[in-house]
């Protein structure tokens, strides 16, 4: 036959009927491109003529006064007809309710009519309703029968049927897994999918011929929300299905899991073994989508490891590919001795995910906005935000707006907020938070000197080393792996660390545990326990948030803060470092760490893992900050995040503590954010205060915790706040005032009646003018 218009199928189905059964009126006949599947417990809606354009086949259904009488089968005429035509039509047929009688196989050039139950052509001599007739009362009496048979056929890659079946085997994998921002188990928050460059780069290995990639990142960087979206993106994707399976639980192997998944969901007996032999045959199809395995939680030495180790050893076409997610790709590509590499290696790419870069920042902006939920500005700036599980703990502290008509305000920078959250959640959870506590007071005691990339692995998420565990901590680390609450994983070092999936539950241990030392310390060396106390602060992800918390942990026990501990903190001022004459790690996109040094002349060169410079040293031009770092910052960061604490030291507003950390503090001639690198900051546009340093510029300024502290206070005090400018006029220091403008000019648009009004005098008689006297005396 000629090529037929997908358009004119219907039509040209109701002619093949006509020949089969002249004696029949067209009229009594009808056909339909949707076959309503029924595997299993799961109902499919197959698009018959979706590879009619593309492969020259389709599958329709033919109804006899609107009931089902014939699957049809239609080829192009340069497609001859074969057995395995036929029984693709009777298993198509055998998952149909109800199920008609007949297939009807045809490519213009020859037509059978077979019956569905045997096979056989029709009767001889019978070609009218007396014909249809007899064949629906024939199908009527067959038994209820074991349609595996059917189900092989239509899941194998010569249907396209396998592709909805897969996907929606993943779909209620991703629901199962799915819960709102505060259930601690579900990996997935409904709220919170958003693109990751990760998975644009897993499509972009797939379309170049990879066979498989390994998804590489330390413990909630965001793993299995790659996979999630790979499945959500590629749901009508012509190029591939994705079947994805948890590999993270215990349980058989993958093969197994495999049959377990579809035999449940199709009533498809199936062994691993049958599954093993179903995964050869769909990856020698050369049809399009290929079938994507993705498996979440692939674990070294596990039974699901070995068995994606055994598909690469094997081998497989181009119509399978595999994705794995890992903490250390190694461990997937090095055989036990480190040095070998398996089978996976040869056929692998890895793909890294971390914290969120700019562009993944700013998509997960969009998103939440769509949902009502803004961030204030200078949130682009927190490192904080850039640990997605900090995200998921905002929204469960309650950033989700209740009403359509209101929308929620994230501030620029947690803050507190994290840990006050965490523990209106989980406090309740008396022996969870007890166990967390043994570990987190392991912890504090170790005193091996850090690896730098296990420092580096622990500076967006908390990991200690399994090995500083004593044997109450190990056994609470273990009790708490059974129950979800931690995992265990290799780093690429060789380390055993332990990974807290709920971080801001171990902050708010870590918090209180560091309470008690800093105690411990006050009563045995008084002038010392600051030092303890930023020496601790220093090691962990968010030690200012974990430092200023433990001060007020601290405060309610004594029933108020150490005053000589706050003065030296306050003392222990920040300074600008130059890095000419040293050597510093930094960690690169893949998570590696290269060192760089700086010589005296101003020139930066790589160095190679023996400390040998690798090729020429790059001279600095004079504008570069890069050769220069803040140094000594902890202390006054820990008072940053304390200063929106509303403390005092007396009865009346002059005697503040939170007012004069503020105004002390303020004078910083450096931003007061984590991350000391001048490059790093200088990107997100610094004022320069010539002599008298430098600030976040006001689009950025509330990503600062003094400054955002300072809005703070104006927010809610405005009414009472005459002492505190009285104040700022006698501190004299122009970082201070500035911050001060910022904090004073983000209340523009404010909603309280009458406070951007109150600012705005505030800025006019008071701000403006000490700015204009201290930028003049700066610049004589």
């Amino acid at each position: 036959m000629t090529v037929v218009p997908e358009a004119q199928l219907q039509s040209y189905v109701v002619g093949l009927a006509r020949e089969a059964f002249p004696h029949v009126k067209a009229e009594s006949f009808k056909v339909e491109k949707r076959l309503k599947l029924k595997l299993g417990h799961t109902d499919n809606d197959y698009d018959g003529t979706a590879a009619w354009e593309a492969e020259g086949r389709a599958d329709l259904l033919l109804l006899y006064d609107g009931d089902p009488l014939a699957v049809v089968e239609l080829k192009r005429a340069d497609k001859a007809l074969m057995a395995q035509d036929l029984k693709q039509g009777q298993s198509y047929a055998a998952v149909l309710t109800p199920r008609p009688p007949l297939v009807i196989v045809s490519n213009g050039n020859e037509t059978w009519v077979r019956q569905v139950d045997s096979g056989k052509e029709l009767p001889l001599g019978l070609d009218g309703a007396a014909t249809i007739e007899k064949v629906f009362a024939n199908i009527g009496k067959l038994a209820a029968a074991d349609n595996s048979w059917a189900i092989e056929v239509l899941m194998g890659p010569e249907t396209s049927v396998w592709v909805e079946a897969v996907r929606q085997r993943t779909d209620k994998l991703i629901d199962r897994m799915t819960g709102e921002p505060g259930d601690t188990f579900k990996p997935f928050c409904e709220e919170l999918l958003f693109h990751r460059r990760a998975t644009d780069e897993i499509i972009a290995q797939f379309d170049s011929a990879t066979k498989a990639v390994i998804v590489e990142g330390p413990p909630l960087a965001g793993k299995s929300n790659v996979l999630r979206e790979l499945a959500v993106a590629t749901r009508c994707s012509p190029d591939w299905g994705i079947f994805m399976v948890n590999g993270a639980t215990a349980g058989p192997g993958l093969f197994q899991r495999l049959a377990n998944i579809l035999g449940a969901a199709l009533e498809w007996k199936l062994e691993a073994d049958d599954v093993r032999t179903w995964l050869r045959r769909m990856s020698q199809s050369t049809r399009k989508p290929a079938l994507v395995l993705a498996v979440d939680g692939l674990k070294p030495g596990s039974p699901v490891a070995h068995d994606f180790e055994e598909l690469a050893e094997t081998g497989f076409g181009e119509g399978l590919r595999l994705v794995g997610c890992t903490e250390c790709a190694d461990d997937i590509l090095l055989d036990g001795t480190g040095r070998g590499q398996t089978a996976v290696s040869s056929i692998a790419k890895v793909v890294q995910v971390d914290t969120l870069d700019d562009d993944e920042f700013s998509a997960i902006r969009e998103h939440l906005s769509r949902n009502r939920i803004f961030f204030y500005p200078g949130a682009e700036l927190s490192d904080e935000y850039r640990a997605a599980w900090v995200l998921r703990s905002v929204l469960a502290g309650g950033a989700l707006p209740e009403k359509e008509n209101v929308a929620a305000a994230i501030p620029a920078t947690m803050g507190l907020r994290l840990v006050q959250s965490a523990r209106e959640r989980f406090d309740p959870l008396h022996d969870v938070a007890r166990r967390h506590r043994l570990i987190v007071r392991d912890a504090l005691c170790d005193e091996e000197a850090p690896n730098p990339e296990v420092t580096l692995a622990g500076t967006n998420a908390f990991v200690i080393r399994r090995d500083a565990l004593s044997s109450d901590g190990e056994d609470a680390a273990v009790k708490l792996q059974e129950e979800g609450w931690v995992g265990f994983y290799r780093h690429s070092t060789g380390k055993d660390l332990v990974a807290f999936r709920v971080p801001e539950l171990f902050m708010s241990e870590l918090a209180r545990e560091l309470a008690d030392t800093i105690e411990v310390a006050l009563n045995a060396e008084p002038d010392e326990a600051w030092r303890v106390l930023i020496q601790q602060a220093s090691r962990f992800f968010l030690g200012d948030i974990v430092g200023a918390q433990a001060l007020c942990d601290l405060g309610r026990k004594r029933n108020g803060l150490p005053l000589g501990l706050m003065g030296s903190l306050m003392n222990d001022r920040p300074c600008v470092e130059s890095l000419f004459g040293k050597t510093i790690g930094i960690q690169m996109a893949d998570g590696t760490v290269r060192d760089l040094h700086f010589n005296e002349d101003g020139e930066v060169a790589a160095l190679d893992v023996y400390g040998n410079v690798v090729g020429d040293y790059t001279p600095l031009s004079d504008d570069d900050d890069f050769g220069v770092a803040y140094g000594n910052m902890m202390s006054w960061l820990i008072l940053s995040q304390l200063a929106s604490v509303r403390t005092a030291f007396g009865e009346t507003i002059e005697e503040r503590l939170d007012i004069e950390v503020m105004l002390h503090v303020g004078r910083a001639r450096m931003p007061l954010v984590r991350g000391g690198n001048m490059a790093n900051l200088k990107a997100h546009s610094i004022a320069n205060l010539g002599n008298a340093g430098s600030v976040l510029s006001a689009e950025h300024a509330l990503a600062e915790p003094l400054t955002s502290a300072i809005h703070k206070l104006l927010h809610e005090e405005w009414r009472d706040l005459d002492f505190f400018f009285l104040r700022l006029v006698e501190a004299d220091s122009l970082p201070a005032t500035v911050r001060v403008h910022h904090a004073l000019n983000s209340l523009k648009g404010s909603v309280v009646p009458g406070l951007e009004n109150w600012a705005q005098g505030k800025m006019t008689s008071t701000v403006r003018p000490l700015l204009q006297k201290q930028m003049a005396r700066d610049k004589a």
